[in-house]
């Protein structure tokens, strides 16, 4: 009998697991517009990069599924372009976590996808694997806007 060894990199340590594709969506709180940000890898880490899907809160319904799906369809394709980079100062950054609450959507696996609403810690946002919504690949894209309204419910 054979044991299944994980992936191991050049130096004989353990790889770290493939990056699944995601995205996150951001409500801004005065307007109620949606924003879908796409990710490519920059030169230190994944960033959010070029111009997010704007979403208006009389659309949420009919187009939310179609922008989450199709920015995590080009996840990490585009080549990272410093112009296209979305650059924030610190204090615009703060301003921008203030007016908005967010969700993270991560394509699992199986196909499916995982959503988990942001949290406000020490002036930034994290996540929380507790905190977790699962939407299965035979039930997208039909419960993902229910998914996801659900999670902004519960973002703080």
């Amino acid at each position: 009998m054979y044991a299944l060894m994980p992936p191991m990199n050049p130096r004989g340590k353990e790889a770290r697991p493939r990056t699944m594709e995601f995205t996150d969506v951001y409500k801004n709180l005065k307007t109620g517009y949606f924003f879908v940000y796409p990710y490519v890898m920059g030169p230190v880490s994944w960033t959010q990069f070029g111009e997010p899907t704007v979403i208006a809160p009389q659309d949420f319904r009919s187009r939310i599924s179609d922008a989450v799906l199709a920015n995590l369809q080009k996840f990490g394709k585009e080549k990272f372009d410093r112009s296209r980079a979305v650059r924030q100062s610190p204090s615009e950054q703060s301003q921008f976590l203030r007016q908005h609450l967010g969700v993270h959507v991560k394509r699992v696996e199986s196909g499916g996808v995982v959503i988990r609403p942001f949290h406000r810690e020490r002036g930034g946002m994290v996540t929380s694997e507790e905190d977790t919504i699962s939407v299965s690949e035979a039930e997208l894209p039909d419960k993902l806007p229910d998914a996801i309204a659900a999670a902004f419910n519960r973002a703080k």
